[in-house]
C-alpha cells in the first residue's frame, strides 16, 4: 500500500500535493475535534459516576501520603531533598556515600 501512495505522490504536481496537504490537515483537525468530544463525554460520565465535576478530577492530587517522619538527612546541593533514614536510601545520598562521603556529614542537626 505504501508503494502505491509513494507512486501517487511522485506522479502528483506541486499543486496537487499542496491540495493533498490541505485536505489532510483539515481531516486531522476534524478527527481531533471528534476525539476531544468523545473524551469530554467520557470524562463527564465518569465525573458524574464519582459525584464530581470534571474540573475537580483535573485538580485532584491523589491520596495523601502519610508522613514518614522527620527528615534526618539533607542534600547540601539541593536542600529540598531530604531523607528520614527509613526506607530506601535516596540516590543523591547513595551516590555521595559511594563516592567516599560520610553519610553522617549529611545529618540535619537536631
Amino acid at each position: 500500500m505504501s508503494n502505491n501512495i509513494d507512486d501517487v505522490i511522485k506522479a502528483s504536481s506541486i499543486e496537487q500535493l499542496q491540495t493533498l496537504i490541505r485536505t489532510a490537515e483539515e481531516a486531522i483537525e476534524h478527527k481531533k475535534v471528534d476525539e476531544i468530544e468523545a473524551t469530554r463525554n467520557e470524562w463527564l460520565a465518569k465525573a458524574s459516576q464519582l459525584g464530581m465535576q470534571p474540573e475537580e478530577i483535573l485538580q485532584y492530587s491523589g491520596r495523601r501520603r502519610k508522613s514518614t517522619g522527620k527528615a534526618k538527612y539533607r542534600n547540601p546541593s539541593n536542600p529540598e531533598q531530604t531523607w528520614t533514614g527509613h526506607g530506601k536510601k535516596p540516590g543523591w545520598l547513595k551516590q555521595a556515600v559511594e563516592s567516599g562521603a560520610n553519610q553522617e556529614s549529611f545529618r540535619i542537626p537536631e
